[in-house]
């Protein structure tokens, strides 16, 4: 087995030299019930059964299509927080705004993209218009309608 390790080269660029790896590896091969498609793993964990292993490749694919759920559709680009408490603060308002965006789609019966848009607008006008009640202003001075 070989991995790549990153070397700097004279002008800085990082390059990827091949260098063995020692240690030992188990190779699993798993077959999908759904299409028969096999899928091979390598794993250094030797404790695990093969079943187990599959099961933390699967969560972990799980894992990386909410993230790219996160990234890509509500813009969460990186986390405020680096504690626990912080992290899952920010994923439970992340996934609270994900559910009003969903329920606003299906009520209007619009695309997701479309409902985003306008969602995130009502919600800017709305809080805009409490910032100007409560600096004791006309909210209908500032929104044509």
């Amino acid at each position: 087995m070989y991995t790549g390790v990153a070397v700097n080269n004279k002008k800085g660029n990082k390059h990827f030299r091949e260098e063995l790896v020692d240690s030992p590896f188990r190779l699993i091969i798993v077959e999908s019930k759904l299409d028969g498609k096999k899928y091979w793993f390598l794993s250094n964990d030797f404790d695990l059964s093969a079943k187990e292993i599959a099961q933390a490749y699967r969560r972990r694919w799980d894992i990386e299509v909410f993230f790219r759920f996160l990234k890509q559709e509500l813009n969460m680009s990186h986390l405020v927080s680096l504690n626990k408490n912080g992290i899952q603060v920010m994923l439970y308002m992340t996934l609270m705004a994900a559910m009003l965006v969903l329920i606003y789609k299906k009520a209007n019966k619009l695309t997701y993209k479309t409902a985003k848009r306008r969602f995130s607008m009502e919600i800017r006008d709305l809080a805009i218009a409490l910032i100007v009640v409560q600096c004791g202003g006309d909210p209908g001075l500032f929104f044509k309608t």
